[in-house]
C-alpha cells in the first residue's frame, strides 16, 4: 500500500510551509528518523517552496491507514521541532489517489502556476537523492519514473507549458507592470535554478541594469559570464539595498540573509521606493521589512494574482491533460495489481511446497498439485480493472500465518 502526507500551498500558508520544509541535506536524516519510529518498505521525500511531501510504502496488515498517517505527521513535527500543530494543514492520500497526485504534480497540474516545468527538475533531484540512499521501494521507484513519463507525455500532447510558467516569471511580470523604465537597477540574490530562471526572464524583458549577488563568488562569476551580467559578493548586500530599485531573493538558505535592524540602517537616507521580492522558502527576508517606509515586500504567496491569470489561460489544456492522467493512473494500477498477483503466487507456491514437502504419496501429491494449480489459475483470472480489492483479500486468506 502507498500513502502520502502533503503540506502544500493549497492547504497551508507560507509560514507553515517554512516550518515543515525539509532541506536536501536533511532528507536522509529525516528518512532514518522516520524508519526508527515506523515500519515502512520505502519512502520518497520532496520539499520545495510550494510543498513538502512524504510518499511511503507500507504493509496494511501491520499498520492501519489512520495510524501510519498520524505517526508520520508526529515524526515530522518532532524532527523539525515544531511547537504548533500542523494536522489542519495536512493532505492525506492513499493508493490510487497517490498515483494520480504525483502524476499531476510532475505534469505541473498541481503547481501554483499550471504547467510550470521547474517541478520536474525538483522531482528528479529528490528521486536521485532518495534512490542513491536506497530509500525507495520497487513500487515507489516505478511510481516516480512513471510520473516523469506522464509529465513528458502531457507536455508533448498539450499546450500546458507553452509560454514561460513559473513563480519567477510571475515575479518578473509583476515588475514589468510596475516599472516602465528598463534602466531601473535590479539585483538578484542567488544563482540556483530559480535565480537563474529569474535572470533569464528579466533579460528577455530587456532590463538593462541587472546585478547578481551570491555567497559563492565562483558561481556568480560563472552565471554572470554566461548571461553577460555584473556580480558582487553577498557581503555588499546592505550597500546594494541602499541604492537599487528592486532586489529579488531566490536562494535555498535556511536562514535570513538580512536583519531588520541592519536593513533599517542601510535605508535610513533612502528617498525612492524599494521593491523586495522574496521567492525563497524558507524566506530570506524578515517579514517586518514591509513596515519600513517606502519598502514594498512580495513573497511567493503574494504572486497568486499572476498565478490565477495563468490558471485561466491553461485551464482548457488541463482538462485535456486530466484525460491522459486518468488513463496513465489506470495503467499503473493494473501494473501494481499484476505485481501483487505475481508476489502472491510466488509466496503461495513457496509456502505450499514447504508445508506439504513431507508428503511422499504420489497420488496425494498429484491431488495437492491440482489443488494448488487451480488456486493459482483463479488468482490469474482476476479482472484487474474491476476487482481492485480482491488481491488484498487473497493475500489475507492464503498468506496468513
Amino acid at each position: 500500500m502507498v500513502g502520502l502526507i502533503s503540506i502544500n500551498y493549497k492547504t497551508s500558508p507560507l509560514d507553515i510551509r517554512e516550518h515543515v520544509y525539509v532541506s536536501e541535506s536533511e532528507i536522509v536524516n529525516f528518512n532514518n528518523f522516520l524508519r526508527k519510529s515506523i515500519i515502512v518498505n520505502g519512502s520518497f521525500i520532496m520539499s520545495t517552496c510550494n510543498r513538502t511531501e512524504i510518499y511511503f510504502d507500507y504493509d496494511q496488515n501491520k499498520i492501519k491507514k489512520k495510524n501510519i498517517s498520524h505517526k508520520i505527521i508526529s515524526c515530522l513535527i518532532n524532527f523539525k521541532k515544531i511547537s504548533e500543530g500542523i494536522s489542519p494543514y495536512v493532505e492525506k492520500k492513499f493508493d490510487k489517489d497517490v498515483y494520480s497526485h504525483i502524476f499531476r504534480v510532475a505534469s505541473g497540474l498541481e503547481s501554483m502556476i499550471i504547467g510550470e516545468y521547474q517541478i520536474v527538475e525538483q522531482i528528479k533531484s529528490a528521486y536521485k537523492l532518495c534512490n542513491k540512499n536506497k530509500m525507495l521501494s520497487p513500487i515507489l521507484e516505478r511510481m516516480i519514473q512513471k510520473s516523469l513519463n506522464a509529465s513528458k507525455l502531457i507536455r508533448t500532447k498539450t499546450k500546458i507549458d507553452k509560454g514561460a510558467v513559473s513563480v519567477s516569471y510571475a515575479a518578473v511580470e509583476k515588475i514589468n507592470k510596475k516599472y516602465s523604465k528598463k534602466s531601473i537597477s535590479i539585483v538578484n540574490v542567488g544563482t540556483g535554478k530559480t535565480g537563474e530562471l529569474t535572470l533569464k526572464h528579466l533579460i528577455k524583458k530587456k532590463y538593462e541594469n541587472i546585478q547578481i549577488l551570491n555567497r559563492t563568488i565562483n558561481k556568480s562569476k560563472k552565471i554572470s559570464e554566461k548571461l553577460n551580467l555584473k556580480y558582487q559578493p553577498l557581503e555588499n548586500i546592505y550597500k546594494v539595498l541602499s541604492t537599487c530599485d528592486i532586489i529579488i531573493f531566490s536562494t535555498s538558505s535556511p536562514k535570513k540573509l538580512i536583519t531588520i535592524n541592519e536593513t533599517i540602517k542601510s535605508l535610513s537616507n533612502r528617498k525612492k521606493p524599494l521593491l523586495v521580492i522574496d521567492l525563497s522558502v524558507p524566506t530570506n527576508v524578515p517579514k517586518e521589512i514591509k513596515n519600513i517606509k517606502n519598502v514594498n515586500l512580495i513573497n511567493v504567496d503574494g504572486l497568486k494574482d499572476e498565478v490565477n491569470k495563468n490558471y485561466i489561460k491553461r485551464k482548457k489544456e488541463s482538462f485535456i491533460a486530466n484525460k491522459y492522467i486518468n488513463n496513465l493512473v489506470n495503467e499503473f494500477i493494473v501494473w501494481v495489481m499484476e505485481k501483487e498477483i505475481r508476489d502472491t503466487i510466488n509466496k503461495f507456491h513457496e509456502d505450499f511446497e514447504y508445508k506439504f514437502k513431507e508428503i511422499k504419496n504420489i497420488e496425494s501429491q498429484s491431488i495437492l498439485d491440482k489443488y494448488k494449480q487451480n488456486i493459482i489459475n483463479n488468482i490469474k483470472n482476476i479482472d484487474l480493472t474491476k476487482d481492485q480489492d480482491t488481491i488484498s483479500i487473497v493475500n489475507n486468506i492464503l498468506l496468513r500465518k
